[in-house]
């Protein structure tokens, strides 16, 4: 019998825990919203939207990524809080770019 409890305790730890990883994307919607999607291109809106919502979702900001590349880890139960952060941002500097939650 210890020896099950053992065994599912190893497990449990072992298994993998669930969360979403997501940016939100400062992205040129290619005029007409058709795509294909173009990053801006210093990586500065990804960047501050994906920490401005990753902070709404009570996530972690991946440190090894930048720029482009940054990501956010939080629980699947917080999703709907970073999109709707993520839908809300804007940047008066860079009209034509919108933000888009996406996977990383």
């Amino acid at each position: 019998m210890k020896v099950l409890i053992v065994i599912a305790a190893i497990a449990t730890l072992l298994a993998p825990i669930h969360g979403a990883r997501r940016q939100c994307a400062g992205v040129d919607a290619n005029r007409n919203g058709s795509g294909p999607y173009e990053y801006e291109g210093s990586g500065f809106l990804t960047a501050d939207w994906t920490q401005k919502s990753c902070a709404a979702a009570g996530g972690s900001i991946d440190p090894n990524k930048k720029g482009n590349q940054k990501c956010c880890t939080f629980t699947d139960s917080r999703l709907g809080d970073f999109k709707r952060a993520c839908d809300g941002q804007k940047a008066a500097n860079y009209p034509k770019f919108s933000s888009f939650s996406q996977l990383c």
